[in-house]
């Protein structure tokens, strides 16, 4: 049941992401013309994603788990609710695509 719900987390973020960034393409594309508004969208990827990756790393040595509790065990006391999480990631994309007028 995580691994769903990660799938799914995986899928969203994706989404939102390539979403994002046709719009932020896009809107460069309009103010500087198709070749700077490239080399501009990409610079900023390239920044955008090194600052993440930093701070991805610096965060993942905070995240010891006690060699007591297994993930096995904490997903089996505490279920999650696979269909609500779907539906509302299904109702973020339907908001998402009615804002930018895709729908």
């Amino acid at each position: 049941m995580g691994r769903a719900v990660g799938l799914m987390t995986a899928g969203l973020g994706t989404y939102m992401s390539f979403k994002m960034w046709d719009e932020f393409a896009t809107a460069n594309m309009e103010i500087f013309g198709a070749s700077w508004g490239v080399i501009i969208a990409t610079v900023v990827f390239l920044i955008y994603q090194s600052n993440k990756n930093e701070r991805a790393y610096e965060a993942s040595f905070g995240q010891l788990v006690p060699k007591s509790v297994s993930k096995g065990q904490m997903e089996a006391d505490n279920p999650q609710p696979l269909l609500f999480i779907a539906g509302l990631y299904l109702f973020i994309i339907v908001i998402f695509e009615i804002l930018l007028n895709a729908i």
